[in-house]
């Protein structure tokens, strides 16, 4: 059989010659003009067939249930060595994951469309018939449709059609679609068919089988492609901003992790349907969260059979969707939730947490005298800070993203380690920690020396009872006899229990635990308060009173809360900076800003010692 010339595929492709016809040459043999074989040829070819039939197969030991039937093997001996198989064996067709089939008719560009077209209506009558993007190449016709019973009978259909020149139409059926690039004409013809589907008085789209469209079937425009489906939302978001329902049924979308930004770009969007595509797990739209829906539509989706009950069912939705009343047609019951007749706002991040006010002389005291201990040459006297039975453990570990090679090592700490993650052996656990007062004294003399930023503390108490006190103070220090050629920054935070004990009090339990400073905290270590430029008059109108007359109680509260933000001065310092400057905004600034220049500002006016008042010094005891 030639083959046609040039670098085609001619096995898939069909191009010009038809090779459809049956191949009619016969092998046959030479005359022997020598006369070697001068037997009659009928004669000859009788005598060997009539051999091959009495002469018997040696089985020898080989399995018999591997040997056909000696009965069927005779009735065919005579014809042929295979039995003749009738009828045309066709290829099963099976169910594709993303329901689209690609249709191909080898040469079927030789016969009229819409002869091919009626001719496949009236074979799948009932089924609905309508092939998207005819295209042709070469002979071949290929379109492609979107029902796996179609395509089944399409495939069925091989060979049994009877064409007006005597052949039967071939029909070669698989999964797949086509690869799109979205352009600027398509989405113009897109933006054509979407014109028509929108109702202006609902603001609603609707986009049920959008690749079905007569104007697209040209086209594939199936949904189901995040590419074509993130096109759709851009034209509306681009042209149709405030629309509030969409219909997107039936378009074989399985997954939504591209439409994570659908609810920025369709703020105002309630009603969306989603019926009968593909979507298997209810955490795909874990996407869609941030949409106010009200009414959305799943039913048809694989992820409804997996809830045995509806109220589970409900439950899983109204966790993406809190204000969703209706669901796959069904009005639901109100949502369970706490009502609240005004929004509250969330108050204001506070640098210092105190859970009572009878605990803040307490707390100021205890914290001063540790410290200024802590940062001493001289530890000893911390013996008389802890309880004769105290318990102390400390862990470390490196900043997360922070890798050892490219930060300060933090070798000292990693020998008395009680992170639990790392030790396992509980015997160990026991040993590391620090129990009675001798072993945390000596434990924390032989830390290296260290110098403590208290403006960068952060104190929260939160626990004051008259038995005990809960405390947690985390803030930077540097560490002085490291070794370094700069004192490597630190980051610390101490979970303390303070009990009474005799005049004063004792830590009865402390957690420490030890890193490195991030970037960000490196940057605000060790600064003093930050002045700010003076602020102009007009940014500050309601705290700045008028030259004419003296600022009221209010003003003068908005104007030490301005004070106070802008000088980093607790609210009595800041008072009273005001107060000598004559409740001159400005000018209490320029005062606070020279005071800060020659360093005369004592530690007590930082707003770490906010209403705190001033004790004289005394013992943990």
């Amino acid at each position: 059989m030639p083959k046609p010339q040039g670098k085609k595929n001619w096995k898939n492709q069909y191009f010009e010659h038809d090779f459809r016809s049956e191949n009619t040459r016969r092998v046959t043999f030479k005359s022997n003009k020598q006369g070697r074989f001068d037997r009659n040829h009928k004669d000859w070819t009788e005598s060997i067939r009539a051999h091959l039939a009495d002469e018997d197969i040696d089985m020898g030991n080989t399995n018999m249930k591997n040997i056909p039937n000696k009965k069927f093997m005779k009735k065919y001996r005579s014809d042929s060595p295979m039995p003749h198989m009738k009828g045309n064996f066709k290829r099963k067709l099976l169910e594709g994951p993303i329901g689209w089939y690609r249709v191909t008719l080898p040469y079927g560009n030789k016969y009229d469309k819409q002869y091919i077209l009626k001719t496949f209506l009236d074979k799948l009558n009932p089924l609905p018939f309508q092939p998207i993007t005819w295209q042709v190449n070469g002979n071949a016709c290929t379109f492609y449709v979107d029902d796996y019973k179609v395509a089944e009978k399409l495939n069925n259909m091989d060979k049994d059609i009877q064409l007006p020149d005597g052949y039967r139409l071939l029909i070669k059926v698989s999964t797949g679609c086509p690869t799109v690039d979205v352009n600027a004409a398509m989405k113009e013809k897109m933006k054509l068919a979407m014109v028509k589907r929108y109702s202006s008085i609902t603001k609603a789209l609707d986009l049920t089988r959008f690749h079905a469209d007569p104007d697209l079937t040209l086209l594939f425009c199936a949904l189901f492609k995040p590419i074509i489906l993130l096109a759709v939302i851009d034209i509306i978001a681009e042209n149709i901003p405030d629309i509030e329902a969409i219909n997107l049924s039936e378009n074989k979308i399985q997954m939504l992790s591209h439409l994570k930004r659908l609810a920025n770009k369709l703020p105002k969007l309630k009603v969306l349907h989603l019926g009968n595509n593909k979507i298997r797990d209810v955490a795909h739209l874990d996407s869609l969260m941030g949409l106010n829906i009200v009414d959305l539509v799943l039913d048809g989706n694989p992820l409804c059979d997996k809830f045995k009950d509806q109220p589970t069912y409900i439950s899983e939705v109204r966790k993406r969707f809190p204000k969703v009343m209706k669901l796959d047609g069904t009005d639901l019951p109100p949502p369970i939730s706490f009502d609240i007749s005004e929004e509250v706002s969330i108050p204001q991040s506070q640098q210092t947490f105190l859970c009572t006010a009878e605990g803040q002389s307490i707390v100021r005291q205890f914290l001063e005298q540790y410290f200024q201990i802590m940062d001493s040459d001289n530890r000893q006297p911390l013996l008389n800070a802890y309880h004769e039975n105290a318990i102390l453990s400390m862990t470390m570990c490196y900043p997360y993203g922070q890798h050892q090679k490219n930060s300060s090592w933090l070798n000292w700490y990693g020998t008395d380690n009680r992170n639990l993650l790392r030790v396992s052996d509980s015997e160990r656990r026991y040993k590391l920690l620090k129990q009675g007062q001798l072993s945390i004294a000596s434990f924390l003399q032989e830390m290296p020396r260290t110098k403590h930023d208290i403006h960068s503390f952060t104190v929260d108490l939160n626990l004051f009872t008259p038995q005990m006190l809960l405390l947690s103070v985390s803030g930077m220090f540097k560490e002085l006899n490291s070794g370094h050629k700069t004192a490597p920054l630190r980051y610390f935070f101490r979970t303390l229990v303070i009990v009474p004990a005799g005049s004063g009090f004792c830590i009865v339990n402390e957690e420490v635990h030890i890193t490195n400073a991030t970037d960000e905290q490196a940057k605000q270590a060790f600064k003093t308060p930050v002045v700010l430029a003076p602020v102009p008059p007009a940014a500050v109108p309601d705290i700045v009173a008028p030259a004419a007359a003296a600022p009221n109680d209010e003003v003068k509260a908005q104007m030490v809360q301005a004070m106070a933000q802008q000088s980093g001065m607790n609210a009595t310092w800041s008072e009273k900076c005001l107060a000598e400057s004559e409740w001159d905004f400005q000018r209490a600034l320029f005062v606070f800003s020279q005071l800060q220049e020659k360093g005369v500002i004592p530690p007590e006016a930082n707003k770490f010692y906010i209403i705190l008042p001033k004790y004289s010094a005394g013992s943990f005891r």
